[in-house]
């Protein structure tokens, strides 16, 4: 569907109106159009084709010839004149945290700057801090967003990543002459930012499996071309390095790409205390001379004493002292999940009604699923207020009993406000299953401010979730500071759940922060924070997230039954946890 592409279409035409100075009504027009257009759940052009686009809510005759010329066309001539007319830093600009359109309509029409580099000459000399749209404060908050931005960037989240891996993969499986073939790197070991993609493959042709490699419908460019290794730029400028080795040595290759680099420095360790020596190619008896391939890796483990070990644990935390130890846990895997806590619906700000995110969850073979929309005082997310609330009831005791083998589940996402205190009144969170509680705004708090209001949050008899915690979106914002130590023993206490909320733009808690919680007794719950039916394949991502802090299907609140997971629930703070 074009529904995506054409929202943030909308989107950018706004952004190039307001630049140019047009008359705030039409922009404010292509903003709402941008948000009913992301947020349908049928096909933009059947609804277009059909003309009844003409009857959407916010979408006049003049953003419908809009999209139609772009459903005909995957183009707007006049978007495309507006763009070729702006200079493309100026763009860029906009996507750096606190620099809305306004501000950089101001920077470029008034002060010529057109690119990052040049507004970051313009705060480094002063100068940003002399614009009243800036100021002393707001320029040396820009040059800290701007660094940030460019350290962000420079990475692309998992989410974005490992799909393309995945096609790339597939489209090398198709050559017969590849014999194995896998994506290796930080990719493989599950970080929520990818730098360049490893894709690594053996084969005994190593030249036709490059020639097949490049054909793949996502390559625009080819940067270098070899025998043994090829480099292209894909569609949305990831560098991809395809590696072909002989089918002996794929278990080293493998191995030495996957990393970490401080995983594979012990591993070497390890093997030179034996008289050892490995590197990509296999291991080296270094008394005898004899060299020994490694068709998997398994071969090197075994050669050094180890069992195998997850690539999603080999970052040097401690993994191979528990490997040799045999203590390593049974991670997590995506069969383990039971159900989803934290789903949205059109009730909110999903894009989609009740019924088809039941459906989606249905598919994805989930025992219970819990609408959770926003509460009343999140009024961007179209928050439910205690009448809409109790009028969506009816509709969720409707779906119940056409549910079928999933258990519906109604829920809220309260918003926790500035002093900690809830959005609904303690009645009516009562009569909800799931109570998760999180924070959208008043991020600059200070770090006793928020600690505190976390923790009055956790403490409120009738929240199970705290959802997101740290509140960050990566490549866009860092999370609130708060001081985590106080507010995972105030979750342990209590027995509230801290979330990894698998959305691939959050994955919060991050690994580190849900390993530590896990150690101090916290449950933890993992949630896709569903907002459209295909989103609950997000899920993947925050597996591979608590893999990556050790956690065990115990660990997990959500991978309870049903009538456990209620039971539990249902029991009065504060309760204690004890992994099942």
């Amino acid at each position: 569907m074009l529904n995506k592409a054409a929202a943030k279409l909308l989107e950018g035409f706004a952004d190039a109106l307001e630049i140019r100075g047009a008359n705030a009504f039409r922009v404010r027009a292509f903003r709402n159009a941008a948000r009913q257009v992301d947020a349908l759940t049928s096909d933009l052009s059947d609804l277009v084709n059909s003309g009844e686009i003409k009857n959407i809510k916010g979408i006049g005759k003049g953003i419908a010839g809009v999209l139609q010329e772009f459903v005909a066309n995957q183009r707007v001539e006049e978007y495309d004149t507006m763009r070729a007319e702006i200079p493309a830093g100026v763009f860029e600009m906009l996507k750096v945290p606190g620099l809305g359109p306004k501000t950089v309509a101001t920077l470029y029409n008034e002060h010529g700057i057109t690119s990052l580099d040049a507004l970051e000459t313009a705060g480094r000399s002063g100068q940003l801090a002399d614009i009243k749209a800036v100021g002393p404060k707001r320029q040396e908050k820009l040059l800290r967003e701007l660094g940030r931005f460019r350290e962000r960037t420079a990475r692309h989240l998992i989410g974005e990543a490992l799909p393309l891996a995945e096609l790339l993969v597939e489209h090398l499986r198709a050559e017969p002459q590849v014999m194995e073939v896998e994506y290796a790197g930080s990719l493989r070991r599950g970080q929520e930012t990818i730098g360049d993609l490893d894709i690594l493959a053996s084969s005994v042709n190593p030249d036709a499996v490059m020639e097949h490699f490049i054909t793949a419908d996502v390559v625009d460019d080819v940067i270098g071309f070899g025998s043994t290794k090829t480099t292209v730029l894909i569609n949305n400028g990831i560098q991809v390095d395809l590696l072909v080795v002989e089918p002996p040595e794929y278990g080293a290759a493998l191995m030495y790409f996957t990393g970490s680099k401080d995983h594979n420095i012990e591993i070497r360790s390890r093997a030179q205390a034996r008289g050892l020596s490995l590197n990509e190619h296999g291991i080296l008896d270094e008394e005898t001379g004899t060299r020994h391939p490694a068709a998997t890796e398994q071969e090197i483990y075994a050669a050094i004493g180890l069992p195998w070990i997850e690539p999603t644990l080999r970052e040097n935390r401690g993994e191979i002292e528990a490997a040799d130890a045999h203590t390593i846990p049974q991670l997590i895997v995506r069969d383990d999940i039971k159900g989803e806590l934290h789903g949205h619906s059109l009730w909110s700000d999903g894009a989609a009604p009740i019924a088809d995110m039941l459906e989606a969850a249905k598919s994805q073979n989930l025992e219970y699923f819990s609408i959770t929309d926003h509460s009343g005082s999140l009024g961007v997310a179209n928050g439910l207020d205690p009448e809409r609330l109790a009028e969506q009831t009816k509709e969720i005791s409707a779906g119940r009993t056409t549910s079928g083998s999933i258990t519906l589940l109604h829920g809220s996402e309260v918003e926790i406000l500035t002093d900690g205190n809830l959005d609904f009144s303690d009645e009516i969170l009562a009569s909800l299953d799931v109570v998760v509680a999180s924070i959208h705004s008043s991020f600059n708090q200070s770090v006793e401010q928020m600690t505190t209001r976390m923790i009055t949050a956790i403490e409120h008899p009738h929240v199970d979730i705290i959802g997101h915690p740290t509140g960050r979106i990566l490549g866009r914002r860092d999370g609130y500071e708060f001081d985590v130590e106080a507010v995972m023993n105030a979750a342990a206490a209590t027995g509230t759940a801290l979330e990894i909320n698998a959305s691939p733009e959050r994955l919060d808690l991050n690994d580190v922060m849900a390993r530590r919680a896990a150690e101090l007794g916290v449950p933890i719950s993992i949630n896709s924070d569903a907002h459209h039916p295909d989103s609950l394949g997000f899920m993947h991502y925050g597996i591979l997230t608590a893999q990556r802090a050790w956690l065990r299907p115990a660990d997990v609140l959500n991978t309870l039954p049903v009538e456990e997971l209620l039971d539990w629930l249902r029991q009065p703070k504060p309760r204690r946890w004890i992994p099942h």
